[in-house]
């Protein structure tokens, strides 16, 4: 948008004696306000015409970087006035240029030529420092009129005064130049800051909610100030860092706990505790009690949060998951207690097994005897010695079978010939009970151990079976992940008792009635299963009966 002119304030009359003083005056002060050079021309053109009783003239500003001068603001007539003629001539360079004074003409043909119609003429020289800045022209004074010396020292005041604003102009703009190219690096480095700030803040972010563990940070009085993603599945989400470890089982470890995690703040003191209970989100365990089933296990770490100042601002919570861990070590400890179980279960029915098939033989040779003497009650006493005695055989049998937790053969063999001997194996049993056995086998299913998976299916299904001695159905299916095979034992049983489920796999541990299980079937399937790298898993149906669930690796399975 074009800028507008300041209106110049016109002066028609000089006062007396000190009018023309007064006009330089007032102009120096009127040039202060103005802040484009074309008022500046404008504003001195208008005064010096005013105080040398002029009817025409010419503000000739120089263009300092070519040297060459040209018309800025006119006034009157000054058609065919050429401010480089007028340089160029011998009189003004020895006076205006050389002696920096103004020089005043009384006929201004002989420096603009005859045709020139003015009647008197100055040439006011506007000197900076250093240079020259421009001319200023005037002349065209009316009939009787002529300059005087007291003229050529106010025109001398007048350049002086129009050099002083000139240059304090341009250094203004100057000023203006180098604080806009200042406060443009400015904004420019402050650009670059922000984004590195940016970067920085963007890659801590980006850190804390990528580590796995639980980061909180909390003020001196235990409010929590922030805590990232892992935070919020590991920890419980309180705004007080004291109310959301009252809400796990950290008593139960450790009772004086409050204690030494306040003394992370009032003596600066690091605190751990380990494999701390935590209940997860959305899990039906007691609030403020001792964490259920649904526990995950966590190693708190805490220490004083200080500034750079050395300040104590508050503290830092490490929140890390130890479930799996805890969950190892369980196992290793459980493993090493039943190879220990094996190992004495393997020397009991060795050392039991032999005198045991004497004592069968010695048992049918008392029965013959008792039935060759006609005595009912001897045959009767010995018919439920053979059957305790019976009884002892399957225990040593399921002993030996623990203590070496696999038996047969171990190469690999196609899953659907598995399954269907299986079903033809147990078929009596099933048919005796009234059960249906039905098979559902994914096609393309990798070989895997048959002697192992043998063993397994068979001692499900016959579970199945005797879960339901009124009749029922087992479903057996196999089918295949992209990484496992997955097969499953169904039946429509009344299911298992939900307070014994945690217990089922553990060693001696059965469902049945005294005498008619060891509990150990179930373990020694889910050790078959696990050296596989495998799962077995117990469950409930919805719809009634109960599931177990056995998962193998393809890779593992195809490795033995």
């Amino acid at each position: 948008m074009a800028k507008q002119k300041r209106p110049v304030r016109k002066l028609s009359t000089i006062p007396d004696c000190s009018g023309s003083l007064w006009i330089l005056a007032n102009l120096a002060e009127e040039l202060v306000s103005l802040d484009d050079l074309e008022s500046i021309q404008e504003e001195v053109l208008e005064r010096a015409l005013l105080m040398f009783r002029c009817r025409s003239g010419a503000f000739c500003p120089l263009d300092g970087k070519s040297g060459r001068v040209r018309i800025g603001s006119a006034s009157g007539n000054v058609r065919g006035l050429k401010p480089e003629a007028i340089l160029a001539a011998k009189s003004v360079r020895e006076v205006v240029l050389d002696k920096r004074r103004p020089l005043l003409v009384a006929d201004p043909a002989t420096v603009l030529g005859a045709h020139w119609a003015w009647r008197g003429m100055a040439v006011v020289p506007i000197r900076g420092a250093d240079s020259l800045l421009a001319l200023l022209v005037i002349g065209d004074l009316a009939a009787g009129e002529a300059f005087t010396d007291s003229d050529a020292a106010l025109m001398a005041a007048l350049g002086g005064i129009t050099a002083a604003a000139i240059e304090t102009h341009v250094a203004m703009l100057e000023f203006r130049r180098q604080v806009g190219l200042r406060m443009t690096d400015m904004v420019a480095q402050l650009n670059r800051t922000a984004a590195e700030l940016e970067r920085v803040r963007t890659f801590a972010d980006d850190f804390f909610e990528s580590v796995p563990f639980g980061i909180i940070l909390f003020d001196r009085e235990f409010r929590v100030t922030f805590h990232n993603r892992a935070a919020d599945r590991l920890w419980p989400l309180d705004r007080s860092v004291l109310l959301a470890a009252r809400r796990t089982g950290i008593a139960h470890s450790d009772p004086d706990w409050e204690g030494d995690l306040r003394d992370v703040i009032n003596m600066q003191q690091p605190w751990l505790a380990e494999a701390v209970a935590v209940e997860q989100p959305g899990s039906s365990g007691r609030r403020g009690g001792k964490p259920g089933q649904d526990a995950i296990r966590v190693n708190l770490w805490c220490a004083p949060l200080v500034s750079g100042k050395n300040k104590l601002v508050g503290g830092v919570l490490i929140v890390e998951d130890v479930s799996q861990r805890v969950q190892m070590e369980r196992r290793l400890a459980v493993s090493e207690r039943l190879a220990g179980v094996g190992r004495l279960a393997a020397m009991v029915a060795h050392e039991i097994n032999n005198p045991l098939d004497g004592i069968l033989r010695l048992l049918g040779l008392a029965r013959r005897a008792g039935t060759e003497a006609g005595d009912p009650r001897v045959e009767q006493y010995l018919a439920d010695a053979h059957k305790g005695l019976m009884r002892l055989v399957t225990i040593v049998r399921d002993l030996l079978d623990f203590s070496r937790s696999a038996s047969g053969a171990v190469d690999p063999m196609p899953l659907r010939e598995t399954l269907s001997e299986v079903a033809r194996n147990m078929a009596p049993a099933a048919e005796k009970a009234g059960v249906r056995i039905g098979i559902d086998c994914d096609a393309h299913l990798p070989p895997l151990r048959s002697a192992t998976l043998y063993h397994v299916l068979v001692n499900l299904i016959k579970n199945a079976i005797e879960a339901m001695p009124s009749g029922g159905r087992v479903e057996v299916r196999a089918r295949s992940l992209p990484d496992a095979v997955v097969l499953s034992v169904a039946d429509t049983g009344p299911g298992i008792p939900t307070e014994v489920l945690p217990r089922l796999f553990e060693p001696f541990f059965s469902l049945k009635a005294t005498g008619k299980g060891t509990g150990l079937g179930l373990v020694i399937c889910k050790d078959l299963i696990e050296k596989q790298g495998g799962t077995v898993a117990a469950a409930n149906r919805p719809e009634g009966g109960a599931v177990f669930t056995v998962t193998i690796p393809v890779a593992r399975s195809r490795e033995h």
